[in-house]
């Protein structure tokens, strides 16, 4: 079973569910099965977005469908639900150059519109999903915080964003007394990018001009919140779309020395263990410090089933030695 811990006020499990693709690539039935095997396991903590899919079904799909699960399964207080607002394109065939921006205007409209999908009154943990530069701080968090207050969100969140902006919102949130950022979702694995690669379009699709485009965690954020315990980290994309499993499907930004001597280590820990490289991954997240909620994707039963499991494995301290000075 999942173990929980601490994401600001709410108690999650350990490994989080993304259900970006779910109503869309995932069709409807499997969907429904996948989250029926995550909640069996212990599973509580669910992922999605006010925009997810809108490029291969359309916004709101996966807020669509998590509502008709949630209303057939008629358990909506024993689960922690987190959704995004801030990156919806503004019209109908627009991208991620033209969204919706973390004005209060936006955030309300958001808000009301998440809410009506899922088929609830209240959001558990709601993401300012990028960092809207062009909007002043003080309007957004206002914005959440008014939203925190009316009893629609239990606690908020910020997503692709850089540290120097995090503690600046959270230092106007102390200040004014209002609902501040409990955590901060970010692309991370166990592989690293080459210093001078540009993942920026992977991690956000393309923000340009006023929006902030953090590509990942990155030393300071993983300082940050190692010096801020009640600050945490969830790692997006932490499987690299499948080339932990499948070296072929490792994008280029990852084909490095440093990685080749990290999958080394990998594959000898992973031998030890009787885990796969994949389980792996996730038990090294689980174990780092600052320990890091991985957010894996999956679409099929074994898949799920592999990533629940690498959730329970534990590593001793040699092996996160081994893994951590590989490289």
């Amino acid at each position: 079973m999942l173990d929980k811990t601490d994401l600001g006020p709410l108690s999650v499990s350990r490994l989080a569910l993304g259900a970006m693709l779910f109503g869309g690539n995932v069709e409807e039935s499997l969907s429904r099965q996948l989250l029926d095997q995550y909640v069996a396991a212990g599973g509580n903590f669910i992922d999605t977005a006010n925009n997810y899919s809108f490029w291969t079904a359309y916004a709101g799909s996966s807020e669509d469908l998590l509502g008709r699960w949630l209303k057939d399964r008629g358990r909506r207080d024993d689960l922690v639900i987190a959704t995004k607002v801030g990156a919806l394109p503004n019209r109908a065939g627009a991208g991620l150059e033209d969204i919706e921006g973390l004005g209060r205007t936006a955030i309300m409209r958001g808000i009301d519109s998440s809410l009506r999908r899922l088929g609830t009154d209240y959001i558990d943990l709601y993401y300012a999903h990028i960092d809207d530069r062009t909007t002043d701080l003080e309007e957004t968090l206002a914005a959440f915080n008014a939203l925190v207050q009316a009893g629609k969100v239990r606690a908020i969140a910020c997503s692709n964003m850089a540290v120097w902006r995090i503690e600046r919102a959270r230092q106007l949130s102390r200040q004014h007394g209002w609902a501040e950022y409990a955590g901060l979702q970010q692309h991370f694995s166990y592989f690293r990018p080459r210093p001078d690669s540009d993942l920026k379009r992977n991690a956000v699709m393309g923000l340009r001009g006023g929006w902030g485009t953090e590509a990942g965690l990155r030393g300071q954020h993983l300082d940050y919140i190692r010096f801020n315990p009640d600050f945490r980290a969830v790692a997006y994309t932490p499987m690299l779309r499948g080339a932990y499993a499948d070296p072929s499907r490792l994008e280029p930004a990852y084909r490095t020395e440093d990685n080749d001597k990290r999958r080394a280590a990998l594959e000898a820990v992973a031998g030890e263990t009787g885990a796969t490289p994949s389980q792996v991954v996730i038990a090294w997240l689980l174990h780092s410090t600052p320990a890091i909620i991985p957010l894996v994707a999956a679409s099929t039963p074994a898949q799920l089933a592999e990533n629940i499991a690498g959730a329970g494995l534990t590593l001793s301290a040699e092996q996160m030695a081994h893994l951590d000075g590989a490289a």
